[in-house]
């Protein structure tokens, strides 16, 4: 059937006096008979997501099916058709867009939406390891976040926040689409105050609705989300926060052993910052991240578009460099050859040797993870006064000379204050070896 609808509908022309007519044999199919499910895309706790080839518009869709367990609970069914219903008010590029909402002829509710063809922005951040040591992959991710953040301060603007920002929850297609899924948990504000008024009239308290209980991922939940307490849009931010930490480190800000240690850390709202990938990152982006992450919410951005910007900003003074891998022994600078780039180390240790005149090998000093060398030699144009090994696998951010000309600004002010710096270094060193 789906084939000669095809044909007909490709030689049809419109009724001038009824453009809205079917074409002649066509049949457009209604109820169970329009969808045809191609297999099952996922599940959750509310439900089962399909794919499924819509036979009216001839296109692929997602429908998400109701659990039947859950459908003869009112209230179950209320929150099912309400994520339907927000998401389908939040027409946004990266935000998927909802079709139908409807039942089967059962009585099970379901909706429709985009099918969103990629991964999730977990799996890409699973596959890679440790993003920053990827630096095109790091940037790659950090533009699927901004596109995030972008989606949020959309459904800000609505009174909408999502509630559950994380990872998985970041779809990202092959062809530079970027969604933000699951709005089960989200909150429409206007709605939120009516009812906390109603709590407030039979309590005699205030704020935003409470949900009395946490409801989110415990590892990338709010102080405030995890005591249950009321929530806003800086609920959001601190999510967008957590976000931003898992691409710089590759791990959540509370990764607990079980749900309940890691909503234990969530409440203290407490991140101790691992000390090797921070140190290899701009400190602009790594303090986005912890303000936005503030267990005082009052100390956190003021909106997602502030924390967007503060992001941006540390974006473009970000040197992406590649990485290269040495193993344990071989030789990254040797002494006395020309010096054509920097390198800073990310992980393992290296040593650093001179020759003397009478050829006896002398150590200088062991470097580690954060230590930079090589820069003398390529800022003035000199040869490696040092033989670098790596002792272990070492993994290194290469510098480039055309990295350092337009991040140093080579030729202005600033640029030869640097390079006279390195020559007077290089003049030291020299100086140094003709007195041993």
């Amino acid at each position: 059937m789906v084939e000669r609808v095809v044909t007909q509908l490709e030689t049809f022309v419109p009724d001038e006096k009824d453009p809205g007519a079917t074409p002649p044999g066509v049949e457009v199919p209604t109820g169970d008979e329009r969808y045809q499910q191609l297999g099952e895309i996922g599940r959750g706790g509310m439900g089962t997501v399909y794919s499924v080839r819509d036979l009216g518009l001839l296109r692929t869709s997602a429908m998400k099916v109701m659990a039947p367990r859950l459908a003869t609970r009112r209230h179950e069914v209320d929150r099912f058709l309400r994520e339907a219903r927000i998401t389908a008010q939040l027409d946004h590029p990266n935000i998927v867009p909802v079709h139908e909402i409807g039942a089967d002829a059962g009585g099970i509710p379901y909706f429709t939406m985009k099918r969103v063809e990629g991964r999730t922005l977990k799996d890409w951040i699973v596959e890679v390891g440790a993003p920053h040591r990827h630096p095109e992959q790091f940037r790659q991710m950090l533009d699927v976040y901004l596109k995030v953040c972008d989606a949020v301060a959309f459904a800000h603007s609505r009174r909408v926040i999502h509630c559950d920002i994380k990872p998985s929850n970041v779809m990202v297609g092959p062809f530079g689409q970027v969604y933000l899924m699951d709005w089960g948990l989200a909150l429409v504000l206007d709605e939120a105050m009516r009812l906390a008024d109603e709590a407030a009239d039979a309590e005699g308290g205030g704020g935003l609705k409470r949900r009395g209980h946490p409801a989110g991922t415990p590892s990338f939940m709010s102080p405030e989300q995890a005591a249950g307490a009321p929530l806003d849009e800086l609920t959001d931010v601190f999510g967008l926060g957590a976000l931003l930490y898992t691409i710089l480190t590759g791990g959540p800000p509370f990764p607990g052993e079980d749900t309940e240690s890691a909503l234990s850390q969530a409440r203290a709202g407490v991140i101790e910052p691992p000390s090797e990938a921070f140190a290899l990152l701009p400190k602009a982006l790594c303090e986005a991240s912890l303000r936005a992450m503030a267990r005082d919410k009052h100390e956190r951005h003021r909106g997602v578009l502030e924390l967007k910007h503060q992001v941006e900003r540390a974006i473009q003074a970000l040197p992406f460099l590649r990485t290269q891998i040495f193993s344990p022994g071989s030789s990254i600078v040797t002494e006395g050859d020309p010096g054509d780039c920097a390198y800073v180390i990310v992980s393992g240790s290296c040593v650093a040797s001179k020759t003397d005149e009478s050829g006896t090998r002398i150590v200088l000093r062991r470097l580690g993870p954060g230590a930079v060398f090589g820069e003398t030699a390529v800022l003035s144009g000199g040869v490696r006064t040092a033989t670098v090994q790596a002792e272990d696998e070492v993994v290194v951010s290469v510098v480039s000379r055309e990295v350092l000309e337009q991040n140093l600004g080579v030729g202005t002010p600033f640029g030869a204050f640097v390079t006279a710096l390195a020559d007077r270094f290089r003049e030291l060193d020299e100086r140094v070896n003709r007195g041993r």
